[in-house]
């Protein structure tokens, strides 16, 4: 696959899943007071959904720029299957697509310790 259409795709899904991840870490600060230190739970609960939400875009970057098509693929698989459970939980709030959403997040862990890894043993 061209490298150009491999950073478009990583683009599109970087779009696709920062919206509904944006939207529930904005969520999960609805109910914070004005003034409230940025070092508060509140804060710490948005960056982690941000983080556990991008894992897969992480994933992608480091496949693109090392040149592991295979696993630029088995991350796009993850991404779809994650994007389609956040836009699904969002319109449903169905636990079963909270399911699919938490099993993609743990798939897109389990693949950017696998590339990381793979990086360390080809040096």
């Amino acid at each position: 696959m061209n490298k150009t259409i491999q950073w478009v795709i990583w683009a599109i899904v970087l779009v696709a899943i920062n919206i509904p991840t944006i939207s529930f870490a904005s969520f999960s600060l609805f109910g914070t007071a004005e003034g409230t230190r940025i070092f508060s739970i509140d804060y710490v609960i948005a960056g982690l959904v941000l983080i556990l939400g991008n894992i897969i875009v992480i994933h992608l970057f480091l496949a693109i720029r090392r040149n592991h098509f295979l696993s630029f693929i088995y991350g796009l698989l993850v991404a779809v299957a994650e994007a389609v459970g956040l836009y699904v939980f969002i319109g449903t709030f169905n636990a079963i697509f909270l399911t699919i959403t938490g099993i993609s997040i743990v798939a897109a862990i389990i693949l950017l310790i696998y590339e990381l890894n793979l990086h360390k043993s080809r040096q």
